[in-house]
C-alpha cells in the first residue's frame, strides 16, 4: 500500500513574492509610457516561466516492494512516480540515501532519468534496507532541496496479487494488488515477496519476464487463478513455459500451482490455506525480528566482511617497531644529552632530539599502517543459484584492500547487478548504479579496506541432479533422510572440492564416488557425470552455524590470526551452507530447519571467471564459491 509521501515546501512562492514586489518597485514609475511597462512585463514573466521550469519534476508517490514492506537487511525494490510537469524534456538524474538518525549512511544510490514534457514514469532502485530506525532522502538533479520518503517497514516475505489495472481488477479479500507495471528488471527487487498470485498475461518486455522466471527457480511460488473472464491465463512469449498441462510444476527451488477455482468469494485465510501459507499476524510476524545476519556475523565475529577481511590484514612487524621505539627512546635520552654534554651546545642536544622526532616519525607511520608485500586485492564469496538451464543468479560478498588512496570502481560482468555497502554506522563517499552497466565508485583512504555486497546473473551451463538411491524416515517429523546417492550430469563452471548436503535440521557430508551404470539413470547422463554419496551427519544446523565446541568442525575453536587463506575460506562454510539453504531466520526455540521435503546439495569451488571485477589490471583477486543445487527428498 503507498504510504503518503512528505513534500518539501516549495521555495518558489515565497521568492514569488519578493520578487513581486521588487517588480512593482522595478514597474511603477513606467505606467506613464506604456511601451516600457509591456516590455519589463515580458522580462518578468521570462523570469516567472524559468524559475517554474527549475521546479518541474515532481514525486507522485513512492512504494517500497511489491508488498509495500521490505525484507530486513536485504536488497529491497524502491519505486519511483516520477512526473515533468513542463513543456521542456528533463534528463537528468535521481539520488537516494539511507539515514540512521541524523546521519547518512551507506552509499549513494542514483538512477538517471529522461522524461519527456508533461510525462509520467516509475523509476526503480534495488538498495540494501531493513534496518531499524532508518530514513531516507531523494534528491532531484538540478532541484533544491530534499523529500523524506516513507521508511521502509521490514516484514516477513508477502503475497501479492499481480494485475493489469488495479481500477478494473478483481479484488481479493486481504490480498494487495500490485500493478505489473511496477514489476522489476533484476530478482534483487523481490527479496520481500514469497508468493505472487497471477490471473492474466502481463503486457512485458522480455527482461521482467525472465525475471518472474528467475524468482520462481529461487524458491518463489507462482500461483495462477482465474481472471474476470472466469478461466486461467494463457501465457506467451518466455512465459509460455508455464502452460504445462499440469495442476503443480517444480521449477529449480520453487514451483507453478494452477487453481481452477476463483479466489474473490474466499475470505484471506482460506486464500491463504489455498496456497499452503500461514497468515502472519501483526502482533507476531514470524519472530522476524529473529533475523541472522551475514554480512557482520553476529556469530563468534564470522560474518562474511568480518572474515574476509582478515585475508588481507596488514601484518605488522611488531619486533621491528618495538626495536625503533627503545631506539628512539635512548637517543631522545640520554643520547641526545650525552652528545651535548660532548659538544658543550645546548644546539646540539635540541638538533638531535628534533631529527630524532622527525626521522622516527617517518617509520613509525610507514610501519604502523602497513605490513610488507601487500598488494592491491578482492577477497570474495558467492553462492550461485541455478535459475535456468544455462544460468545462475550470484549472491556475493567481498572485501577490497587497496595500497594507495583514490576512487575506485568495482563492476562485475552478467546482468542484474545491484551493488552496496551494506554499512549501518558509516557515511561511504561513494555511488551506486543499479542494472546491466551497474556499478559501485567509492573512494578508498590509503591501505584501507571496503566491504561490499552485491548480486548479479552470469550465463554459464547448470549441471543436473536427480536421486539414484534414496531412503527416507517417514515416521519422524519432518521426514529424515537415511541415505542417498546423488547423481550430477554436466560440469560445473569450476571443478567443486568438496560438499554438502542440507535437509531438515542436519547438515551431512557428500562424497564423489565412480559412476556406476544405473539403469535407473537417464540416457543423457552419461558423460561428465559424477555420483555424490550422502555420509556421515555434521551436525545441526544451529550449532553447525554457531561453531559450538561440541561440533565435529576443528576450525571452530581456532584462532583466525593463525590460519592462512585456505583455513580462513573453510571458516565460512557453516556460513555459507546456511546461507545457500535460504536461510534467513531461526525458529522460536533459537533452531534453523529447512521445511519438510526440501533439501539442497551445495558444492564448494573455486569462483568462475565471470566473478572477476572488470578492468581489474593489477589486483589480485582470490575467492570462493558456493554452487546449490535443489534436491527435493523424492524420486
Amino acid at each position: 500500500m503507498n504510504q503518503p509521501i512528505l513534500r518539501p515546501v516549495r521555495l518558489f512562492p515565497l521568492r514569488a513574492a519578493s520578487m513581486i514586489r521588487r517588480c512593482w518597485a522595478w514597474i511603477g514609475p513606467s505606467f506613464a509610457n506604456s511601451q516600457q511597462l509591456l516590455n519589463k512585463a515580458l522580462v518578468i514573466a521570462t523570469c516567472v516561466l524559468a524559475a517554474q521550469s527549475a521546479y518541474a519534476i515532481d514525486l507522485e508517490s513512492s512504494k517500497w516492494g511489491l508488498s509495500g514492506n521490505v525484507a530486513k537487511r536485504q536488497f529491497n525494490l524502491l519505486s519511483l512516480v516520477l512526473r515533468n510537469n513542463s513543456p521542456e524534456a528533463y534528463d537528468g538524474y535521481v539520488r537516494v540515501r539511507k539515514y540512521i538518525g541524523p546521519s547518512p549512511v551507506d552509499v549513494s544510490y542514483v538512477e538517471p532519468v529522461f522524461l519527456s514534457p508533461y510525462s509520467e514514469r516509475i523509476v526503480q532502485l534495488y538498495v540494501y534496507a531493513g534496518e531499524w530506525n532508518e530514513t531516507w532522502q531523494l534528491t532531484i538533479a538540478d532541484q533544491p532541496g530534499s523529500i523524506t520518503l516513507p521508511s521502509p517497514a521490514p516484514a516477513p516475505p508477502g503475497v501479492v496479487h499481480l494485475v493489469g489495472n488495479p481500477a478494473l481488477s478483481q479484488t481479493l479479500n486481504g490480498i494487495p494488488k500490485v500493478a505489473d507495471t511496477y514489476f522489476p528488471v533484476s530478482t534483487a527487487g523481490l527479496n520481500d515477496v514469497s508468493h505472487i498470485l497471477l490471473d492474466h498475461q502481463p503486457n512485458w518486455e522480455e527482461a521482467r519476464a525472465r525475471t518472474l522466471l528467475d524468482w520462481i527457480a529461487l524458491g518463489g511460488e507462482l500461483h495462477l487463478i482465474p481472471g474476470s473472464s472466469g478461466s486461467l491465463p494463457t501465457l506467451t512469449g518466455p512465459l509460455a513455459v508455464l502452460n504445462a498441462p499440469l495442476d503443480s510444476q517444480r521449477i529449480q527451488a520453487g514451483k507453478v500451482v494452477k487453481h481452477q477455482n476463483s479466489f474473490t468469494k474466499l475470505n484471506t485465510e482460506q486464500i491463504f490455506a489455498q496456497i499452503g501459507r500461514k497468515n502472519p499476524t501483526p502482533d507476531n510476524p514470524n519472530n522476524y525480528y529473529n533475523t541472522i545476519d551475514y554480512e557482520g556475523g553476529e556469530y563468534y565475529n564470522r560474518g562474511f566482511f568480518s572474515t574476509l577481511k582478515e585475508i588481507s590484514e596488514p601484518k605488522h612487524l611488531w619486533p621491528l617497531i618495538h626495536l625503533l621505539s627503545l631506539a628512539y627512546i635512548a637517543l631522545v635520552f640520554p643520547g641526545a644529552w650525552l652528545l651535548g654534554l660532548k659538544w658543550k651546545s645546548y644546539q646540539i642536544t635540541f638538533a638531535v632530539t628534533l631529527g630524532a622526532v622527525v626521522i622516527f616519525g617517518g617509520l613509525f607511520q610507514f610501519l604502523g599502517q602497513r605490513g610488507y608485500g601487500e598488494k592491491t586485492q578482492i577477497n570474495s564469496v558467492a553462492i550461485l543459484r541455478p535459475v535456468a538451464d544455462n544460468a545462475w543468479a550470484v549472491e556475493g560478498w567481498g572485501s577490497m584492500f587497496v595500497t594507495s588512496s583514490g576512487q575506485r570502481s568495482i563492476r562485475h560482468q552478467g546482468t542484474g547487478l545491484s551493488y552496496a555497502t551494506c554499512q549501518s554506522q558509516e557515511a561511504v563517499q561513494g555511488v551506486v548504479r543499479s542494472g546491466t552497466d551497474g556499478s559501485m565508485n567509492v573512494n578508498f583512504p590509503p591501505y584501507s579496506h571496503r566491504e561490499f555486497s552485491y548480486r548479479q546473473r552470469i550465463l554459464q551451463p547448470v549441471p543436473q541432479v536427480q536421486w539414484l538411491q534414496l531412503n527416507v524416515n517417514q515416521d519422524v517429523s519432518p521426514p529424515e533422510l537415511v541415505s542417498g546417492d546423488l547423481l550430477v550430469s554436466g560440469k560445473f563452471p569450476t571443478t567443486p572440492g568438496s560438499a554438502f548436503l542440507v535437509c531438515g535440521k542436519e547438515v551431512r557430508s557428500l562424497f564423489p564416488v565412480n559412476a556406476p551404470t544405473n539403469e535407473k539413470a537417464d540416457a543423457n547422463t552419461s558423460a561428465g557425470s559424477q555420483v555424490w554419496n550422502v555420509r556421515e551427519k555434521r551436525g545441526e544446523l544451529s550449532a553447525f552455524l554457531g561453531g559450538d565446541y561440541g561440533t565435529p568442525f576443528p576450525f571452530a575453536s581456532q584462532s583466525s590470526r593463525k590460519m592462512d587463506r585456505e583455513q580462513i575460506l573453510e571458516k565460512l562454510k557453516p556460513l555459507l551452507t546456511v546461507r545457500a539453504a535460504n536461510i534467513s531466520e531461526k525458529s522460536s526455540d533459537g533452531m534453523m530447519a529447512l521445511p519438510a521435503g526440501k533439501a539442497y546439495a551445495i558444492f564448494f569451488a573455486d569462483p568462475p571467471p565471470e566473478l572477476e571485477l572488470k578492468s581489474s589490471d593489477g589486483i589480485l583477486q582470490r575467492g570462493w564459491a558456493a554452487y546449490v543445487l535443489p534436491v527435493p527428498l523424492e524420486r
